[in-house]
C-alpha cells in the first residue's frame, strides 16, 4: 500500500535518520567485558625507497605506431594507465624513450630498452581498413632475445579499442604473475545529488564512463553486482525496498520496516530487514521469493557480503559494539571476525579461497580500511591521517582495493594495493558504498 505524501515526508525523515546514526547508536552502546577489544593497529604505512628493483616490474609502453587520429581513440594510454594502477608495475613511457622506435615497426631494440631499465615491452600497430581498425600488439620481455611472449590481432570497431588494451593487459599480467589482471572490470557505488536525493552509478575500474544505473527519484543506495545486472536500494513513496536496474526501480524485494543492503550470492539475495522488528540478516530467492531469516540476535545486523564457498560475512554489535562476524549461508556457524577496534563495518570478502582475507572500515580518529587474516588475526592499515575511508571492496583477483575517501586534493573512488601502496583515484566526486563486479 502507497504512502501518502505527507507519511512518506515523517517516514522518509525518520528512516534516513536512523540510518545516518545508525553507526553513533553502535558506538554509544555500552560494551560488554568480552568486547574490550584492543585499538586497531596505528601502524604508519611506510614507502622504502630503498627497495630492491626486483620487486618492481618495469614495463615499456611506447605509442602505437599507426595513424593519430585512429590512436586518439585509445590505445597506448590506456595500457599506460592500467600498469599505472597494478602494484608492483612501473611505467616507462614516450618521455623517457630516447630511441627510435617507430622505424622498427612492432619490433624492438632490446639493447635500447635495457638502457632504460625496462624488463619487458609492449609494441604494437595501428591501422585502418573501411570502417574497422586493426590492432597488432607485442609483449617483449627482457630474458626473451627478442621474441614476442605474447602476440595478438585485433579487428572491429574503434569502440572497442579500450577493451582491447585491457585485454591484452590482463594476458601481460597474467605471464608476470601467474594470474590473469582485474582490468576491464566494473564498479558501482552511489552519489548524494542533493537534499533527500542519491543515486546509483556504474564504471570501468579504470573510473571509464561513468554512468546512471538507478531510476526514479528520491534515494538510490547499496549498489550490489549479481545475476547480470546491478541491485541496490531504493527509498520511495513506496517505502524502502530492494530493486535492480533490470527491474527498471520496481519493488523485487520489500516488506514491512527496512530491507536494504542486497549482496547476490549464487542464486538466492541476502540483505538486512527489520520485518520482525530487529535489523537481521535475511535471503530470499532473485525473484524475492522464499524469505528466510538466518540470523537472531539481540543486537544489530547488517551489511551482508558474499565469501568463498558457502559463506558470508556481516556486522553485528550482539557483543556490544559493531564488529565483523562470519556464518554459512544458511546461518549456522557464526563466528566473530575482528577483535581489535571499536567500530568495524562495512565488510568485504576477498573471493581467492587461498586468500583468507575480509577488508572493513575501521573507525579510531577517522574511518580507516584495514585487511584482517581470519585464519591468523594479522591485521594490516591501508589508509591513515587522510580523511575518511570507507566502504572497501575487493577486486576479482584480490590485488585491488577500490574504497571511497573525502580526503584533502579530492573526494572520490581510490584503488590500492593491499600494502596500502600506489593509491590512485580513478573517480572524482562523492562517493559511497562501492562495489565491485566478481
Amino acid at each position: 500500500m502507497a504512502l501518502t505524501a505527507s507519511a512518506h515526508r515523517r517516514f522518509r525523515g525518520s528512516l534516513l535518520c536512523a540510518l545516518v546514526l545508525m553507526p553513533v547508536v553502535f558506538a554509544a552502546m555500552p560494551a560488554a567485558s568480552e568486547d574490550d577489544a584492543p585499538p586497531l593497529p596505528e601502524d604508519k604505512i611506510v614507502v622504502d625507497i630503498d627497495a630492491a628493483d626486483e620487486e618492481v616490474f618495469r614495463i615499456g609502453i611506447p605509442d602505437l605506431v599507426g595513424e593519430p587520429a585512429i590512436h586518439a581513440v585509445g590505445g597506448a594510454d590506456v595500457l599506460r594507465n592500467d600498469f599505472r594502477l597494478m602494484p608492483g608495475f612501473r611505467v616507462i613511457g614516450p618521455g623517457a624513450i630516447r630511441h627510435d622506435f617507430v622505424s622498427r615497426g612492432i619490433a624492438i631494440d632490446l639493447d635500447s630498452w635495457s638502457v632504460l631499465g625496462a624488463n619487458g615491452v609492449i609494441k604494437g600497430t595501428i591501422s585502418s581498413r573501411r570502417s574497422n581498425v586493426i590492432v597488432e600488439l607485442r609483449f617483449y620481455q627482457s630474458t626473451g632475445a627478442g621474441t614476442a611472449a605474447l602476440r595478438k590481432t585485433y579487428q572491429g570497431s574503434p569502440d572497442e579499442i579500450r577493451k582491447w588494451m585491457h585485454d591484452f593487459a590482463n594476458e601481460v599480467i597474467g605471464i608476470v604473475t601467474g594470474i590473469r589482471g582485474p582490468f576491464g572490470t566494473e564498479i558501482a557505488f552511489a552519489r548524494k545529488l542533493g537534499l533527500g536525493r542519491k543515486s546509483v552509478y556504474a564504471a570501468g575500474m579504470d573510473g571509464y564512463g561513468v554512468r546512471r544505473v538507478s531510476s526514479g527519484g528520491g534515494v538510490s543506495m547499496l549498489p550490489s553486482f549479481g545475476a547480470g545486472t546491478i541491485w541496490y536500494t531504493r527509498l520511495s513513496t513506496k517505502g524502502m525496498f530492494i530493486t535492480n536496474a533490470r527491474a527498471g526501480g520496481r519493488r523485487v524485494i520489500g516488506g514491512k520496516g527496512i530491507n536494504m543492503a542486497p549482496a547476490i550470492c549464487g542464486d538466492r539475495v541476502y540483505f538486512t530487514s527489520s520485518r520482525q522488528g530487529n535489523s537481521e540478516i535475511y535471503s530470499a530467492n532473485l525473484d524475492g521469493s522464499a524469505v528466510r531469516r538466518l540470523t537472531k540476535s539481540r543486537g544489530i545486523d547488517v551489511s551482508p557480503t558474499c565469501g568463498p564457498g558457502s559463506k558470508l560475512a556481516f556486522v553485528s554489535n550482539r557483543h556490544g559494539s559493531p564488529q565483523v562476524f562470519t556464518m554459512n549461508r544458511d546461518g549456522s556457524d557464526v563466528k566473530r571476525v575482528t577483535f581489535r577496534g571499536g567500530h568495524n563495518q562495512t565488510p568485504v570478502w576477498c573471493m581467492d579461497p587461498k586468500q583468507p582475507l575480509i577488508a572493513f572500515s575501521g573507525r579510531d580518529a577517522n574511518f580507516d580500511i584495514f585487511i584482517v587474516d581470519i585464519e591468523t588475526q594479522e591485521y594490516r592499515r591501508l589508509t591513515q591521517g587522510q580523511g575518511d575511508n570507507k566502504d572497501p571492496a575487493f577486486s576479482p583477483d584480490c590485488r585491488l582495493i577500490a574504497f571511497t575517501s573525502n580526503r584533502r586534493g579530492g573526494s572520490g573512488v581510490y584503488l590500492s594495493g593491499q600494502d596500502g601502496l600506489d593509491q590512485n583515484q580513478v573517480i572524482s566526486g562523492g562517493a559511497e558504498t562501492v562495489r565491485w563486479h566478481r
